[in-house]
């Protein structure tokens, strides 16, 4: 958001969404481009941290910025105060364990296979 400042702008507030559900790039621009359509919001995702910054004016509800998100197929949520730094690194250790399982899971059932296929 490097856009020059307008005449409004002391009457705009920024709100940060943690977002769920984004895949790819293209999923991040979708979900850039549904609160954009709202009247007096700017908003802009940050894809690999998974959250949205948006400018806003001060009548424009959050729950109605995250309607919109969630219009376009993806989950928004209000980011909390104690959100970030090192909370968001603490997400992808929780996931860890269910990665670990997957892989070993898919490793046996390859190896499994092709003891079968030897007999």
């Amino acid at each position: 958001m490097a856009a020059a400042p307008g005449p409004g702008t002391a009457e705009v507030r920024r709100v940060e969404l943690d977002l769920k559900g984004l895949s790819c790039g293209a999923c991040a621009r979708r979900v850039e481009k549904a609160p954009n359509r709202i009247d007096g919001v700017r908003a802009s995702v940050d894809f690999g941290a998974r959250v949205a910054t948006v400018e806003a004016a001060p009548g424009i509800a959050v729950s109605a910025l995250c309607a919109a998100v969630h219009k376009a197929g993806y989950g928004a949520a209000e980011r909390s105060e104690g959100a970030g730094g090192n909370d968001d690194c603490a997400e992808p250790q929780q996931l860890s364990p269910l990665r670990a399982l997957i892989v070993a899971a898919t490793l046996l059932l390859r190896w499994l296979m092709s003891s079968w296929h030897a007999r």
